[in-house]
């Protein structure tokens, strides 16, 4: 199913344990996510209070503030945890997305979807590996999204590469409470 290594490298931070004058940037996490416990990801990157705040609020702004709807953003989350083996991520964003999208994330058919998703989950696949994306694919992406999304879209796609590194590195633990979908091959 996966190699994802669950044994965690450094410690969960929880709230008692954080600094008391940067409690705020754990609330900030809590409340612009609507979390009832904090994520391992964030607690774990709580270690270090201003890594956490910085990651955090490039996090927010791809999540809450791009242009991208629900479904398209969910998409490019899983399609990125998925080129850079990040099953953390996969786990907590495959279940948010229709059925028929489900079954196709993740797989070389989904990039034959229509404009927009298609060209973006090519783009987002080609950069999550570090590849060079051509100049008909940013203009077929501008054409759709502008360029904001052009700019978000990039953006999405390096957060969550970081995201990756950080969970795939220092083995973050998926919260018992999370469906363990498996990612496809």
């Amino acid at each position: 199913m996966t190699d994802y290594n669950e044994d965690a490298r450094v410690p969960h931070v929880s709230r008692e344990d954080f600094p008391a004058d940067r409690v705020g940037v754990y609330d900030h996490i809590m409340a612009t996510r609507n979390l009832k416990f904090m994520a391992e990801l964030f607690a774990r990157m709580a270690s270090s209070p201003g890594a956490l705040e910085a990651v955090a609020s490039v996090g927010e702004h791809v999540r809450f503030h791009s242009v991208f709807d629900e479904v398209l953003r969910e998409m490019i989350i899983c399609t990125v945890s998925k080129e850079v083996g990040n099953w953390y991520e996969w786990t907590h964003h495959i279940h948010r997305m229709p059925d028929q999208m489900r079954a196709v994330c993740g797989t070389p058919a989904a990039e034959d979807l229509p404009t927009p998703a298609g060209p973006v989950l090519r783009f987002s696949r080609i950069v999550a590996n570090n590849g060079k994306v051509d100049d008909l694919l940013v203009e077929d992406i501008r054409a759709a999204l502008g360029d904001q999304g052009l700019v978000d879209l990039t953006v999405m796609v390096g957060y969550y590469q970081l995201v990756g590194t950080f969970c795939t590195t220092l083995h973050v633990p998926i919260e018992d409470s999370i469906e363990r979908t498996p990612m496809p091959d």
